[in-house]
């Protein structure tokens, strides 16, 4: 398998599906939606519930890992920013969905140095995204003769 695709696979199950189930699992034990900070997403469960939830975060987040994955496939030079961004929304979904499941058994999500865990994957995100293209590195000019 190469590695876009298992950095596509991975920042979907992560970033989509287990922010999706421990968000629902947290929104279930707290009877309340008012902890999100995603204005978008906020705003969709207002307005359509449970529907408008999973309509509007699997929305932006394939149109996200699609353009990420994307520069991977075309873009020889940027295949390591890509990558940085698959591979931040993979760890920040797994530490979003796990901050998410810590509501349950704590009644709290994760803060880690005052910040909440929406914040702390906004900066994994950008992190992993910066490391990829510091490492992209552009293709050395070939000379025709």
């Amino acid at each position: 398998m190469k590695w876009s695709r298992f950095l596509l696979v991975s920042a979907i199950v992560f970033y989509v599906l287990y922010d999706i189930v421990s968000t629902l699992a947290a929104y279930n034990f707290l009877g309340s939606f008012e902890y999100e900070k995603s204005y978008f997403i906020k705003t969709a469960f207002d307005l359509a519930g449970v529907p408008g939830f999973i309509a509007i975060k699997v929305v932006m987040s394939a149109l996200a890992i699609s353009a990420a994955y994307l520069l991977m496939e075309h873009y020889s030079r940027l295949r390591a920013f890509g990558a940085g961004i698959l591979g931040g929304a993979s760890v920040a979904g797994l530490f979003v969905g796990t901050s998410n499941f810590n509501i349950l058994l704590n009644g709290s999500s994760i803060w880690i140095l005052g910040l909440d865990s929406g914040t702390i994957a906004a900066l994994i995100i950008i992190l992993f995204a910066g490391a990829g293209l510091i490492m992209s590195r552009p293709q050395p000019a070939s000379v025709v003769r």
